[in-house]
């Protein structure tokens, strides 16, 4: 049914259970299974250019992303689930989630929704609601 799952993950503050939800289906159901993160890209200090510091910072950022995701393949290639990692600062992460699921064909789009301040909980309900209404697949939202 789905030979394509995504997992997304787009709050800094994210459970595993999300990518524990795509590793069991993907196993069960011998699908390819997509670990997509997406997060802000912190904006320069001045507008017209990047500082040294504001360059380590996206470094330090993309460091920490891609260690992360490393984790998430190691876990998946011990279960036998093939696995394919992206990661993506932007400043729209809706439009780039949703880009990506139609882009890679996904069948499947497991959301994270964890336990969030007011301020960021209303935020990640308007991307969580824009996903579900563009993207052309089926969206599975894994509350906390």
């Amino acid at each position: 049914m789905f030979k394509k799952i995504a997992v997304a993950i787009i709050t800094p503050t994210h459970t595993k259970k999300s990518f524990d939800m795509g590793l069991i289906l993907a196993k069960k159901l011998d699908s390819d299974l997509s670990v997509i993160e997406c997060v802000y890209k912190n904006p320069p200090k001045f507008c017209f250019f990047e500082t040294k510091s504001d360059k380590k910072n996206v470094e330090k950022q993309i460091a920490k992303i891609k260690n992360e995701l490393k984790k998430w393949k190691e876990l998946a290639l011990k279960e036998g689930v093939k696995i394919n990692t992206k990661f993506a600062l932007t400043d729209l992460i809706a439009h780039w989630v949703i880009d990506y699921v139609k882009e890679h064909k996904i069948d499947l789009l497991i959301v994270d929704y964890p336990k969030l301040s007011m301020v960021e909980a209303n935020h990640h309900d308007d991307i969580i609601n824009q996903i579900h209404h563009k993207a052309h697949c089926h969206v599975l939202t894994m509350k906390s």
